[in-house]
Formats: C-alpha cells, sequence, structure tokens
C-alpha cells in the first residue's frame, strides 16, 4: 500500500489543481477582505455574482490545505498500519518518518537560505532577514504541521490498531464532528474577543491534522466499497457538492450577505471546504483513466513534486507579488484608468497571475531537483 505505484496520476493532478487554488486564494485574499468589509473602492467586485465569486475562490485556500494533508494522510496512514499487521516494528515506522522528514525539511531549508541570501545581497525582501522569525514559523506554519503530522503516522497506526478497524471508523466521525464544531463556534465569534484568534490558528493547525486522520481512514472506507460504480458515484457527488457551494455562494452574493460569505470560509475552519477536499480525493483516488499518456503523466508527476516549494517560496515572496497583483486587481475592478469597471476582467487577471507564479515556481523547483540529482549521481559516480 505503501508503493510509489498506488499514488495514480488523478491523485498527483488533484495535487496540481490544489496548488493552483492555493495560488489563486492568497492572490484574492485580500481582495475578497476588502468586499466583505465594504470598502467603497471595491463596489464592483461587491455586487452578485462576483462576490460569490469571490466566495468561492476564498474556499480554495482551505480546500487546498486539507487536500495536501488528506492525499498524505490517504497513503501515508493505512501502510503503516499494514505494515504493523505484518509484523513491522513501531521503531521501524519511525524510522520510515523520519527519512520523509528529511525530504520535507531539506528542500525547505534550502528555499529558506536561498531566499534569505537574494534578501540580504540582491534584492530586499520585505520581513525576510536574519532578525525576525515570522517568516520562518507562521509564515510557512502549513510545512511544519505537515511535518509534524507526518512524524505523527506510527502513534495514528498503533492507535488504530489498538481501537480495531471495526470502530475506528466511529473515533474518527467523532473526532471529525468534535473539531468542527469548535470551528464553527469560532467563526460565530466575533474578532474582538480576546483569544480568539489564537484559537483560530490553532484550530487551523489541528484541523489540518483531522484532515490527515480522517483520509487514512476514508482509505480503509474506499478499499471496503470502492469498485467501478463506486468511483463513478463519487465523481457524481463531487459535481453535486461544487454546484451547491457555488449555488451558495451565489445566493449570498445575491442577497449581500458579506459577513455571511467571509465566516464560512474563514480558513481551515471551513466545513464546506472539508467536506469538498475528502470528495476531492475520494473521486481521484478512484478514478481509473481508460488511456495511459506518459508524457502527460510524466509532466504531471513531475510539477506535483514540486508542491512544498511552490508553497514555501509563493510565502517568502508574497511582499513581493502580492502588491504588484493587488493593484493590477484594483486598476481593472475600479476602472481608475478607463473610467469603467472591469469586475470580471479583474477576477479573470487575477486567476492568470495566479497561475503564471505558480507553474513558473513549480518549474524553478524542477531545475533545482535536476541538479541535485545530477550532483548526486557525480558523486557516486
Amino acid at each position: 500500500m505503501g508503493r510509489k505505484a498506488s499514488r495514480n496520476t488523478s491523485i498527483e493532478a488533484l495535487r496540481l489543481v490544489a496548488v493552483a487554488g492555493i495560488a489563486i486564494f492568497h492572490t484574492f485574499q485580500w481582495t475578497f477582505q476588502a468586499v466583505c468589509t465594504g470598502v467603497p473602492e471595491y463596489a464592483s467586485l461587491a455586487a452578485f455574482p462576483y462576490s460569490g465569486l469571490l466566495g468561492f475562490i476564498n474556499l480554495l485556500g482551505c480546500w487546498a490545505n486539507e487536500v495536501f494533508f488528506m492525499i498524505s494522510g490517504y497513503f501515508l496512514i493505512p501502510s503503516a498500519v499494514r505494515a504493523l499487521q505484518n509484523g513491522s516494528s513501531a521503531q521501524c515506522l519511525v524510522y520510515k518518518s523520519f527519512t520523509r522528514l528529511k525530504k520535507i525539511v531539506l528542500p525547505t531549508l534550502f528555499y529558506c537560505t536561498a531566499c534569505l541570501f537574494v534578501s540580504m545581497y540582491v534584492y530586499p525582501l520585505p520581513e525576510i532577514s536574519l532578525h525576525e522569525i515570522g517568516w520562518l514559523t507562521l509564515g510557512i506554519e502549513f510545512i511544519w504541521v505537515y511535518a509534524a503530522s507526518v512524524l505523527l503516522v506510527p502513534m495514528i497506526a498503533l492507535a488504530r490498531q489498538r481501537i480495531g478497524s471495526k470502530r475506528a471508523p466511529f473515533v474518527v466521525a467523532l473526532l471529525v464532528f468534535a473539531t468542527f464544531g469548535i470551528n464553527c463556534y469560532i467563526a460565530a465569534t466575533a474578532n474582538e474577543v480576546a483569544g480568539v484568534v489564537l484559537w483560530r490558528k490553532l484550530m487551523s493547525a489541528v484541523t489540518y491534522l483531522v484532515a490527515f486522520i480522517a483520509a487514512g481512514e476514508m482509505r480503509f472506507v474506499l478499499e471496503h466499497h470502492g469498485n467501478a460504480s463506486g468511483a463513478q458515484k463519487s465523481k457524481i457527488a463531487l459535481i453535486g457538492l461544487v454546484a451547491a457551494t457555488i449555488a451558495l455562494e451565489l445566493l449570498l452574493s445575491a442577497n449581500s450577505q458579506y459577513d455571511a460569505l467571509w465566516k464560512l470560509s474563514y480558513k481551515s475552519t471551513s466545513v464546506i471546504s472539508f467536506i469538498l477536499a475528502a470528495a476531492s480525493v475520494a473521486a481521484a483516488a478512484l478514478h481509473q483513466p481508460r488511456h495511459e499518456v506518459p508524457a502527460a503523466d510524466k509532466t504531471i508527476m513531475s510539477l506535483a513534486a514540486g508542491t512544498l516549494a511552490f508553497y514555501a517560496v509563493q510565502s517568502f515572496t508574497c511582499n513581493v507579488w502580492r502588491p504588484i497583483f493587488d493593484k493590477a486587481i484594483y486598476t481593472m475592478a475600479t476602472g481608475i484608468q478607463t473610467g469603467e469597471p472591469h469586475p470580471a476582467g479583474a477576477i479573470l487577471l487575477g486567476i492568470l497571475m495566479s497561475l503564471c507564479l505558480a507553474l513558473a515556481l513549480l518549474l524553478v523547483d524542477i531545475v533545482r531537483r535536476a541538479v541535485v540529482d545530477a550532483i548526486k549521481a557525480r558523486m557516486n559516480s
């Protein structure tokens, strides 16, 4: 179950879609906030249906992060459980977890060092320096929580073995319901209440871990019930969920319910994003492509391997690219140059800029990996 062959092209393609989702989300993050808080300059984007489209885009950030965690949990947890059942020791699982951790931490440290070097000697990157630590901690919180989740795989597998396969789905379901019960309470609580912001950050990390665990259990369920019929049903369910989500966002947009739009999509506390992420992973996992296209498959695999690099560099350089993107979106949305607002054009422009940035960062990591492989080959020879 832990073999690479089990990670089909559909799963890796979903990872790429998630990269696009997080890129688009970050591009429109402050624009959506301006719309929801009633900033006059963004009145054109606050109108129907544009605020609804921005609301859907704002769900993509949470959806994408949870997809990343679910994909890994989907493979790693069942693999560890099966290894224990086949006689592997907990120490062996811990060793494998640290081996995986190295693959997470080393590329991240490389990009930390590279961005710090650029900031110190080439072009100053705001907030990237030896005197600040925010860019290394909360700036890439996603990566550190992901690393911690990978380290916890042996403990999760041991816990599931103790609980038993019959009770495990119910325990995981209870964990999910409890987590989102807290998340819904936090989303409904006013921002000014003391401690709420801290709780939101903590629950973001907790929700990612819960998504990781839930996906592992979901694989056992899919293996028990999944078949050709299940694959078709999962696709229909995903399409239905996406359509229902878009309809809800548009309904709120039509009624100018900006506060509801904001609360529905707050970071990882969004239950809608969690459900969409689970449905996306299930549909991709059960999908069996009719025809293999080796060149396309290889391209997808190569690009998807740069996911963590994309996240790190996008975060480190956000204070460089974001003002440029924000200004471009603002200029088109307000019509400050043409005298006529173009909200649809502003959204399309933001999406295109996001995809170009994501592709550029993924290509940079392909080059990095090629150089590393060449150095290793030379050293081994």
